[in-house]
């Protein structure tokens, strides 16, 4: 049964290695949308509609939500992850996904995205909890807010080079995208200020490794604690 587990979080990561349209996060330009009431991209609305469930947000809307959040005054740079969710996620992983693990995993995961609503590793544990427990409705709800992230963290780059790489605000979400590619760590190295390469061990796919850039944490740091 766990193996369920397994298959799901592999195939709900859409990111592939391949060329595509993308486009790195323009800070600036996203400051100024998300702080102007009447602009469609005014974070408290568009976080009221993420948090509703709205299944009209557009990917435009995804990616202001996830960059958009660290530009907000309660982000928290290189946040740890929580031992907690990494437990409940262990147990669901080494045991049978059954009822009892489901529900103590969900209140795990939804408390955790109380203080980070864009955690990935509580956005993955809730929709194959729900699926598991029957609950149709908010599987569904669940899976498309967490597409929604990854497709906007896909959107960002292609993670072949360090000037396309993945741009994530979170470090953690760096061996997140990682492990959902299907790809095991061999070493991370630190390419520049702002920037990582996970060095991928020997796979099927020649895939050497994957660039993620974290600047959103660095900058933040800076001007947070400078």
């Amino acid at each position: 049964m766990r193996n369920i587990f397994l298959s799901l979080s592999l195939a709900a990561c859409t990111i592939i290695l391949s060329a595509q349209q993308t486009d790195a996060p323009d800070y600036n330009a996203l400051q100024k949308a998300i702080s102007d009431s009447k602009s469609d991209l005014f974070y408290p609305s568009l976080y009221h509609r993420f948090v509703e469930g709205d299944t009209t947000l557009t990917l435009s809307d995804f990616r202001a939500l996830y960059y958009g959040f660290s530009l907000r005054e309660d982000f928290v740079p290189y946040q740890e992850e929580d031992a907690n969710l990494l437990q409940a996620r262990k147990r669901l992983l080494q045991e049978e996904l059954s009822e009892e693990s489901c529900t103590a995993a969900i209140e795990v995961a939804q408390k955790a995205l109380l203080n980070n609503p864009f955690d990935l590793i509580s956005l993955s544990i809730l929709p194959i909890c729900y699926l598991q427990l029957g609950d149709s409705t908010q599987y569904r709800n669940w899976d498309y807010k967490l597409h929604g992230i990854l497709d906007a963290i896909q959107s960002s780059g292609d993670g072949e080079t360090a000037e396309t790489a993945y741009h994530v605000i979170n470090i953690q979400h760096e061996y997140e995208i990682f492990n959902r590619l299907g790809l095991d760590l061999e070493q991370v190295e630190v390419v520049n200020p702002q920037t990582d390469f996970i060095r991928a061990k020997t796979n099927q796919e020649s895939i050497k490794g994957v660039y993620f850039n974290f600047g959103a944490c660095s900058n933040i740091y800076r001007e947070k604690y400078k």
